[in-house]
């Protein structure tokens, strides 16, 4: 049981799978990871959602060292070095704290885990729901994918998020975690613009400053045959004065190293923004050849409804939120490195309430296609 949780914990880190070892005994271990990513957005610079450069420096260490015959002490670092001009995608109301920082901690957290009871850790990590909702994070390039259900970064403690407590344990064919992120000082709301409406029904700016964010998520997956998983997730994030935001998935993954299928839906309350709900749709298909080529194609689709007062004049509207196919083929050289392009047909509307916005004029526009070559070394 230890060593699959210590897998699902610490394989959060960057190329896991590629890491160099810097010590190894009987004691303990430390691993270095990292990626080189070189990648670029192209479409229409006006109404495409993602253009221009995406090029980053991923580094990382995860160690191990033995307490005792039980015990194990872990730990993980991972930071990002940010290059170029990568837009980021407005699919997602978020407070990521990682956009716009030239060196980004994506991940820092530490912990114990136990022969028998399970792993428990703090800091800066992924929430239970990646548990399952990872499953369709699988885009061959990066920035595509994963945005239909609703989970981001610093989302109520979903992704990568600071501040949290998670437990993972393993059972058989059984797998559970649960998380806990601490209030803090942040945004109270996803898209962090809170607003509440006084006795006149006029609409006002909420504070962040001592509002409640604290969230929690459970997650389990039952791993029906080494190839074939299934499992679900439940969210909760306080928004201050805002009603609570909640959100729960179904979710399915199939990988026989040739062929992979993931699927995963989700319906959140609030949890799009304040005053409006949402549903939520992904699905990955792909395959592996043996001579190095790999193909994967993902859909994602959310549709958010406006269900209060605080929707004001889209009280009742429904729109598209997230509306994309993406194609993609990579290949790779050895283990180590790859290129990958991957072109995106965007169906999202001028009337969504995530529209792409015009750089020049400002207007609303229908989102026009992009897509992204790159080249990837993980060591």
């Amino acid at each position: 049981m230890t060593k699959w949780i210590l897998a699902v914990v610490l394989g959060t880190t960057a190329g896991l799978a590629h890491a160099v070892s810097v010590l190894n005994n009987p004691y303990g271990a430390i691993d270095l990871t990292g990626r080189a990513y070189a990648g670029h957005y192209f479409g229409d610079e006006r109404d495409s959602e993602m253009y221009g450069s995406n090029t980053f420096l991923r580094f990382g260490l995860k160690g191990r060292s033995k307490i005792d015959d039980t015990l194990t002490a872990i730990g993980s670092y991972e930071g990002q070095l940010n290059v170029g001009d990568k837009s980021s995608p407005s699919t997602v109301p978020s407070i990521d704290t990682e956009k716009g920082s030239t060196v980004a901690t994506r991940l820092a957290f530490g912990g114990i885990s136990h022969a028998d009871w399970g792993t428990l850790t703090f800091g800066r990590q992924n929430g239970a729901a990646v548990l399952v909702t990872g499953w369709t994070d699988v885009s061959l390039t990066d920035g595509y994918g994963n945005h239909g259900l609703g989970v981001g970064v610093d989302k109520f403690g979903t992704k990568r998020s600071s501040d949290v407590f998670k437990y993972a344990a393993s059972y058989k064919q059984w797998g559970a975690e649960a998380s806990y992120k601490l209030r803090t000082s942040q945004d109270t709301c996803a898209d962090g613009t809170c607003t509440s409406v006084d006795g006149s029904g006029a609409a006002q700016q909420e504070r962040a400053v001592d509002k409640d964010n604290s969230a929690w998520g459970v997650a389990t997956v039952y791993r029906w045959t080494p190839a074939f998983n299934l499992g679900g997730s439940w969210n909760e994030g306080q928004q201050g004065a805002q009603p609570t935001a909640r959100l729960w998935t179904l979710n399915a993954r199939y990988d026989d190293k040739s062929w992979y299928l993931g699927a995963g839906y989700g319906q959140g309350q609030a949890w799009y923004k304040p005053g409006y709900d949402h549903d939520g749709y992904e699905l990955a298909l792909g395959y592996n050849f043996l001579n190095g080529v790999g193909l994967m194609s993902l859909w994602n689709r959310q549709v958010a409804k406006g269900s209060g007062a605080l929707a004001g004049k889209n009280n009742g509207v429904e729109t598209d939120t997230v509306d994309y196919l993406t194609l993609g083929a990579n290949y790779k050289f050895n283990r180590r490195l790859s290129v990958a392009a991957e072109y995106r047909l965007n169906g999202k509307q001028v009337d969504s309430f995530a529209a792409v916005k015009d750089p020049v004029t400002g207007q609303k526009v229908d989102a026009a296609d992009d897509y992204q070559i790159a080249a990837r070394y993980d060591f």
